[in-house]
């Protein structure tokens, strides 16, 4: 298996035992040179933000990935982890239909969890 999509497994399926919500990954290097993909996710609480970056950290150090950025906490209700080719969006549901990045992102191929 190709180590991208070990990466992209690790970090869903820690997503998906923290009760992450809309586990989307958009692969968004068929339009970009910023990364290959982003994988986002919401969460109900500021609390399970916490526990889906613990757990997404967690699991891709396991894995053998290094982590090259996080930007913003769960108190502004966002979250980027930057795994230079994977980009972890983390974000409060309300945020996240504020910042719509599939709308952004909707010309590109789009893979829900």
């Amino acid at each position: 298996m190709e180590q991208k999509e070990t990466m992209l497994e690790a970090a869903v399926a820690a997503m998906q035992d923290k009760k992450g919500e809309n586990i989307v990954q958009l692969r968004v290097g068929e339009r970009s040179v910023i990364c290959d993909d982003f994988l986002i996710v919401s969460a109900a609480s500021k609390s399970q933000m916490d526990a889906l970056l613990d757990g997404v950290e967690e699991a891709l150090e396991r894995a053998g990935y290094r982590l090259k950025d996080r930007e913003g906490s769960s108190q502004g209700g966002w979250i980027l982890l930057d795994y230079s080719d994977l980009v972890v969006h983390i974000f409060l549901r309300e945020m996240r239909e504020f910042y719509d990045l599939e709308h952004t992102w909707r010309d590109v191929t789009r893979i829900t969890f």
